[in-house]
């Protein structure tokens, strides 16, 4: 019998030693420095998403239009944020105050909408209110606002109310208007995602001499 001798190299050892830990990866730093890269571009990248539809509701229609009866509020024609007066009357039987950031914000509903629209204004209501037969602001799917969820809480708990899934958010007085804000902050998101990738994955320290 011929014995075969075969001579161990460190290439080897190297192969021998990724097929019985195939996670070695996970344990060096140049892969978790990727991944933060990643996570401050995602970051970056949702601050920018977020602004979106509030500037295509500030660049549309500076026209509201108007809304009279319950069944002209569909998702078909209301998908999005838009620009609207609701013609009713003020209904502050399940009406609140909700306390965030410091402001105060009057949750209301409209007759003859009941549930269906769920108003808000950070003003503070009086009895000239109830002489109101209009209002105007920004409409949306209930849903698609933020902290709804905190709100449907609120109706359950203090009018064991439910908020409607085809209902919407009214905030009154959001006019469409682009402030120098809007525009500067969008325009700083995007170019500070640009800038970071690059510097990321392309930029390159030439060599020193």
């Amino acid at each position: 019998m011929q014995a075969c001798l075969r001579i161990e190299t460190a290439e080897d050892r190297t192969t021998f030693s990724r097929l019985s830990n195939p996670f070695m990866f996970l344990f060096k730093g140049k892969f978790w420095l990727t991944v933060l890269k990643v996570l401050f571009l995602a970051f970056v990248g949702a601050m920018l998403l977020v602004q979106i539809p509030e500037l295509r509701y500030d660049l549309g229609d500076h026209v509201p239009v108007d809304v009279y009866t319950p069944e002209e509020l569909t998702f078909e024609r209301f998908p999005k944020a838009t620009f609207v007066t609701v013609h009713g009357s003020p209904n502050f039987e399940k009406g609140f105050v909700y306390r965030r950031y410091g402001l105060n914000y009057t949750y209301f509903n409209i007759k003859p909408f009941g549930m269906r629209i769920v108003a808000r204004t950070h003003d503070e209501v009086t009895d000239e209110w109830k002489q109101l037969d209009r209002f105007l602001g920004k409409l949306r799917p209930f849903n698609a606002q933020p902290f709804h969820y905190r709100i449907r809480d609120i109706y359950r708990e203090k009018f064991r109310a439910e908020v409607p899934e085809d209902a919407f958010f009214l905030a009154l007085d959001d006019v469409p208007r682009l402030s120098g804000w809007q525009i500067g902050a969008a325009g700083f998101s995007c170019v500070l995602w640009l800038v970071m990738f690059y510097f990321f994955f392309f930029f390159r320290r030439r060599p020193s001499a």
